[in-house]
């Protein structure tokens, strides 16, 4: 027999004998004090608890930390100079997100019959923030797999022009086996507009060496980036939280009759490096019209039919298709004859993010009653963009739409006779029929009105003339300010943005809705919200950033505390919109009472 097996036979003989010592209960943490956004783990430890194991923990109130992982369990067993001893810990990876002293409170365990408490202790929080490093928290205290186990972000450019697409790619390293992998903390992308593109559902490996080290390598998201602004733009880590599988390395031949022979899982958080791009702003000399529109594109426009009546709706659509940042393309600005009436348009989009290219369309259909009847024109409309091959700037011009409007049926009504001689329906009071009869005659009266009668008659179609001109002239400096009709419509157009992103919260709120809707509810609130500042503070959408809004917020007195609710809101949606599977109804609702006091603040700031 070999001395394995003698051992364990010894063992079994003298575990029933064997006196069970006072069981103890402890806590404690790796490291204390902690930066703010680090890593920590918290174990609780019952020790000599007896063959029968702990039971029934109840953890203290961890709220002001994030909770990474945990409980994870682990157990130990000893038996030493004839007495049998166990240990049970129970682990927790936790992230500080506030600065300050917190304290952690008794946690209690059943153990050996009684009920065992620990001591509580002050945890304290640093506001520096720890220097990113290519690191893990690991789901073990003391882990640490060093270079057996990283995530990489690298671009296809480091070097772009501004609105130029550049692509992120996040790639995962291992050496060790990985069960499964989820985001834990999504970059942020200030200065970015971001779209995910072509993320695989099952990650395919392959093999890549490294310094001499062969690793499996898988892709886990690839982005797309649209700089807004230009300078030196830095995307911060992405934290990636694993599950792994491991096996003990313990040197006590005693573990080997414990130990899990398939190994056992742990949590393992890793994070990538900051990433730097330099972004050259877009060379001057941009005509008028052009609002940040990069890449290469074309457009459509036409009505639905070349004849129309008065009081009736024609559509108007202009189609602008291409590839570059299509997403951010604003609607053109028509220039109608004066009697006609126009709607806000109807924007649909359609996307394709295929070969790491993000293209499409973008349509703005108008609806335009016309008034009165007539030849009508509606003018060429103009897109101007930036085109990175030709490195130029473009100016496209849709024809000239010639529209022949006739009466509709709401105009004046035609005179209608009766079906029958004996009589005439009298349908219009201005119209007298020819009388038979002379009926009694009278003088006619050779009365002068006066001179103030006629200086009035004279007066009064001269005054509405001018008045005709002015009001005229008024309303064309009004059309042509830009910034104050994007101001004057901001409200509305927000109003406009948070009705559709209220009908997304009701189709997100249901419990078979899929994550896709409520993602899309969270891209609707960040649209609008970016539409409303926009127009709010004359900001053109190549310009728009948080910080940039926020200095500029600062600047017209608007309060700290409503400036904080914007960047956390426009934050807390970007990084929703990547992780749909966290998405709550609760925390959907909450985000559009958010938006809805963050505009109505804004308002009253501006206007104070």
């Amino acid at each position: 027999m070999n001395l394995p097996a003698v051992a364990f036979a010894t063992m079994l003989l003298i575990l029933p004998a064997a006196r069970a010592q006072d069981a103890a209960f402890t806590a404690a943490v790796d490291r204390n004090p902690v930066g703010l956004g680090e890593q920590f783990t918290l174990t609780f430890t019952v020790s000599s608890a007896g063959q029968a194991g702990p039971k029934n923990l109840q953890p203290p109130d961890l709220s002001k930390f994030r909770l990474l992982s945990g409980p994870n369990t682990s157990t130990s067993m000893q038996f030493v100079n004839g007495q049998f001893s166990s240990s049970v810990t129970y682990s927790y990876i936790l992230q500080a997100t506030e600065a300050g002293k917190f304290t952690i409170g008794p946690a209690s365990v059943e153990a050996s019959g009684r009920v065992l408490t620990t001591a509580p202790f002050i945890m304290e929080v640093s506001k520096t923030p720890p220097k990113p490093k290519q690191q893990a928290g690991g789901g073990d205290a003391g882990m640490n797999l060093g270079d057996d186990l990283f995530v990489r972000a690298s671009v296809d450019r480091s070097r772009v022009t501004q609105g130029q697409q550049l692509n992120l790619t996040y790639r995962l390293y291992t050496r060790v086996n990985v069960l499964s992998y989820a985001i834990g903390k999504n970059p942020a992308m200030t200065g970015f507009w971001s779209e995910e593109i072509e993320n695989p559902k099952n990650i395919e490996l392959a093999t890549e060496t490294i310094e001499g080290k062969q690793y499996r390598v898988g892709v886990i998201r690839r982005m797309a980036l649209f700089p807004t602004q230009s300078g030196t733009l830095e995307i911060s880590p992405l934290e990636v939280q694993t599950t792994l599988q491991v096996r003990s390395r313990s040197a006590d031949p005693f573990d080997a009759f414990f130990r899990d022979p398939f190994g056992r899982e742990v949590q393992y958080a890793v994070r990538t490096e900051p990433v730097k791009v330099k972004v050259d702003p877009l060379p001057p000399g941009a005509p008028p019209g052009f609002k940040g529109a990069v890449g290469s594109f074309t457009m459509t426009a036409g009505v639905d039919r070349p004849d129309a009546k008065t009081n009736e709706p024609v559509s108007y659509k202009v189609r602008i298709a291409g590839t570059g940042n299509v997403k951010l393309l604003e609607a053109p600005v028509l220039d109608l004859p004066k009697d006609f009436e126009q709607y806000t348009p109807k924007v649909s989009e359609t996307i394709s993010r295929e070969k790491g290219k993000v293209s499409g369309s973008k349509t703005f259909e108008y609806l335009l009653i016309p008034r009165y009847p007539g030849k009508r024109t509606i003018k060429p409309v103009s897109f101007s963009y930036y085109n990175l091959e030709a490195g130029e700037y473009r100016t496209l011009t849709s024809p000239a739409i010639q529209l022949n409007v006739v009466q509709g049926a709401a105009g004046p009504s035609p005179l209608v006779a009766g079906g029958v001689q004996s009589g005439v329906e009298l349908l219009n009071q201005d119209i007298r029929f020819i009388k038979l009869s002379t009926g009694p005659l009278r003088p006619r009266s050779d009365s002068f009105p006066g001179l103030p009668a006629a200086l009035m008659m004279g007066v009064l179609p001269l005054a509405a003339v001018v008045g005709a001109f002015v009001y005229a002239r008024r309303r064309r400096a009004v059309l042509l300010d830009e910034a104050g009709f994007r101001n004057r419509r901001a409200l509305r157009v927000a109003r406009s943005g948070l009705r559709r992103a209220s009908e997304l919260l009701k189709k997100g709120s249901e419990a078979v809705a899929p994550p896709a809707s409520r993602a899309e509810f969270y891209a609707e609130v960040s649209r609008a919200l970016w539409k409303y500042l926009g127009d709010k503070l004359g900001i053109p959408p190549s310009g728009l950033s948080i910080d940039g809004t926020a200095e500029e917020l600062g600047r017209r007195s608007v309060p700290p505390e409503t400036i904080a609710a914007v960047r956390s809101l426009l934050e807390s949606c970007e990084m929703a919109r990547f992780a749909p599977a966290g998405l709550d109804p609760a925390g959907m609702k909450r985000t559009y009472d958010d938006a809805t006091r963050i505009i109505v603040a804004i308002e009253k700031g501006l206007a104070g």
